[in-house]
């Protein structure tokens, strides 16, 4: 139960990032203020620390269950402090003045309680070599396509709804959602639960190529569909139909 808390916890930022309205700030003619370099490093080191967080936690579940709550705990404090550092250090932008990620900052704070109160987990918690290996190509597909997202982008040429959500769709795979999903998926390992975190990674894959066709929109892409998605997808479902004597982590 706590383990499944800890990722859902190190999820909630890309979920609040991909359902929250962007912020825009517009452009000026003079000079736009900039960060300091300390600021830079702090705040994208803190950022990717909570983008990585998921994943972490997900391969620490599966791979070293026993070592979870201390190797847990000591990730999500890392983020934790990165968060919390940022508390110190002013970001200056064309937006303004931030000073704290709050959100990270509260996330992890959540993530690395979880962590400890995993210890009070009970059931099985050792994941078969193969079901774990499974699951890791799984995150490890969505990972490869978040940090590649920019290379195979496909512009297909949406109007009026169909574009909307290719639009949102598009957001949540540049904040990671679809990340934290197969984080979750491979925490819960078997299930109903993890079955539907497997089958929603078709939503990004099969998304762009559905609404072309059923839009007859045009397009100058060589491939619409995302092949790593469905791989994931596919591989994901086929593990947590395996994996059915393994206690899923929300029953634990």
């Amino acid at each position: 139960m706590f383990r499944l808390l800890a990722v859902l916890a190190a999820a909630v930022p890309a979920v609040l990032a991909s359902v929250l309205p962007p912020v825009t700030c517009g452009f000026f003619g003079y000079r736009m203020p900039e960060p300091s370099a300390l600021a830079v490093a702090l705040y994208s080191a803190a950022g990717w620390g909570a983008d990585l967080l998921p994943v972490a936690l997900a391969l620490a579940g599966l791979w070293l269950p026993r070592r979870f709550p201390v190797l847990g705990a000591a990730l999500s404090g890392l983020v934790l402090l990165l968060g919390g550092l940022t508390y110190l250090v002013p970001y200056v932008s064309i937006c303004g003045t931030t000073q704290g990620l709050g959100i990270v900052t509260g996330c992890a704070a959540a993530a690395t309680a979880a962590c400890l109160l995993s210890r009070r987990d009970v059931g099985p918690r050792q994941v078969p070599a193969a079901v774990a290996a499974a699951w890791t190509v799984v995150l490890g597909l969505a990972l490869a396509r978040y940090l590649t997202d920019g290379d195979l982008k496909c512009f297909p040429d949406l109007t009026y709804e169909w574009a909307t959500w290719w639009i949102r769709l598009d957001s949540a795979e540049m904040v990671g959602l679809w990340v934290a999903v197969a984080a979750l998926g491979s925490v819960l390992v078997s299930g109903r639960a993890a079955m539907a975190a497997a089958v929603a990674l078709l939503v990004p894959a099969l998304y762009t190529p559905l609404a072309t066709v059923l839009s007859g929109a045009a397009h100058d892409c060589s491939d619409l569909v995302g092949w790593p998605y469905v791989a994931a997808a596919v591989i994901g479902a086929m593990a947590a139909r395996a994996a059915r004597d393994v206690t899923p982590a929300g029953r634990g």
